[in-house]
């Protein structure tokens, strides 16, 4: 499991949003998994204020935790492997036009949207560089 660090975690989140991106999807397959949050065992989604319906993730549970708070408060981190991610979880997340908050926060700021066919793409691309 990837536990980074507070200091390496407050410049992370500093970073540019394409270097959050770049980042997230070099850690979730360097170590094939993705954080995501529940509430009472059902796996969380938000609207944001342009009106899509948002799937929140993060590269570690340290991310996760740091954003438990104001509307997340009672929510808990949730592991998903990375091989469930991309085989179930984001064609069925496209097929519902649910969109990926990467690293995403509780006000859904800046942060790095992007759909979930894109992520996949990335995100294949990126595994074949450990194949």
């Amino acid at each position: 499991m990837f536990i980074p660090n507070p200091k390496e975690i407050d410049s992370i989140l500093a970073l540019s949003l394409q270097r959050k991106y770049q980042y997230f999807v070099g850690k979730v397959t360097d170590w094939e998994e993705v954080w995501t949050i529940c509430d009472n065992g059902n796996l969380v989604t938000a609207w944001d204020s342009s009106q899509r319906l948002l799937f929140p993730v993060w590269p570690a549970k340290a991310y996760a935790e740091r954003n438990l708070n104001g509307e997340w408060a009672n929510f808990t981190p949730e592991l998903l492997t990375l091989e469930h991610f991309m085989d179930e979880m984001l064609p069925d997340m496209d097929e519902a036009n649910i969109t990926i908050a990467i690293m995403a926060d509780p006000d859904f700021r800046p942060n790095v949207i992007i759909e979930a066919r894109h992520l996949l793409q990335d995100l294949i691309e990126e595994c074949k560089q450990y194949e």
